[in-house]
């Protein structure tokens, strides 16, 4: 990472495969089977990051007509055209999508909506891109209720200060605690007209090793900020330190896991 603007992806987008598509493709391969898109479908993955959502849709068995990927940060868009053959990408915001009415059958935002402030305006200008009795598949994950969570927020709050740690998730993610929450989701979905279709829950599991973990949590809102806050000296001394309290505390390596939820609800009309 750099010390550039800590908020935006672009300065992650070398590592985001790396670090975490495996946990993402596991949640996008549900979305898959949960709606699969037909031959000819038009689909829209919203917050595409590097394509993985998209990747995945494209290797169903019937493959859809076309997918674009829609996202604010142009190095996430890079690398998600050069991994994904026949993607079209756009940078757009999800609460101005620069798309005309009624464009998609399919529309997904894998992990997304808790990153928009204005997460109503968002669902509206899915509503209004979707064709009649399209569908809208949005996920985000359930709160982190592991030890080794906890370890983490713990040692960056001794480094950087509470208050910080929680300013990192509210500038980058200010609903993840709301739509972390069990039906929080489908009610969303009700309150913005669309028709709950299924709801599902995917338990995504990693076997970690202390150095994957803490990259892992480096990537993060509160990582970002941390680095950020420290500087590359300050930030090294704190992720060695920390290293060794997760050795003594939990070994070399552990199992990892996080639930995912996910809700599809279909455009009324």
């Amino acid at each position: 990472m750099t010390l550039g603007d800590w908020r935006s992806y672009d300065g992650i987008a070398d590592r985001y495969d790396r670090v975490w598509s495996a946990r993402f493709k596991a949640v996008a391969r549900r979305i898959c089977a949960l709606v699969p898109p037909r031959a000819g479908d038009r689909v829209l993955d919203i917050g595409t990051g590097t394509g993985i959502v998209a990747r995945t849709l494209s290797e169903c068995a019937q493959k859809p007509g076309l997918i674009v990927g829609c996202d604010p940060s142009v190095g996430m868009l890079l690398r998600a055209r050069a991994q994904v053959a026949g993607l079209h990408v756009l940078a757009g915001d999800a609460t101005a999508l620069p798309f005309g009415d009624e464009s998609f059958d399919l529309v997904t935002a894998s992990f997304v909506l808790s990153h928009v402030r204005d997460y109503r305006k968002a669902l509206r200008e899915v509503s209004r891109v979707l064709r009649p009795s399209g569908l809208f598949a949005a996920t985000n994950w359930a709160p982190s209720s592991d030890p080794y969570s906890a370890a983490w927020s713990n040692c960056l709050a001794e480094a950087t200060s509470r208050l910080e740690a929680e300013r990192a998730l509210e500038e980058v993610a200010p609903w993840e605690g709301h739509f972390s929450q069990p039906g929080a989701l489908e009610a969303a979905l009700s309150r913005a007209s669309f028709v709950p279709n299924r709801s599902d829950t995917v338990t995504v599991e990693s076997d970690m090793t202390v150095d994957r973990f803490l990259e892992d949590r480096e990537l993060s809102s509160g990582g970002r900020l941390g680095f950020h806050l420290l500087g590359i000296e300050g930030w090294e001394r704190f992720r060695a330190a920390t290293g060794k309290k997760f050795q003594a505390r939990f070994g070399f390596s552990f199992r990892y896991h996080r639930d995912a939820l996910i809700a599809i609800a279909r455009r009324q009309g």
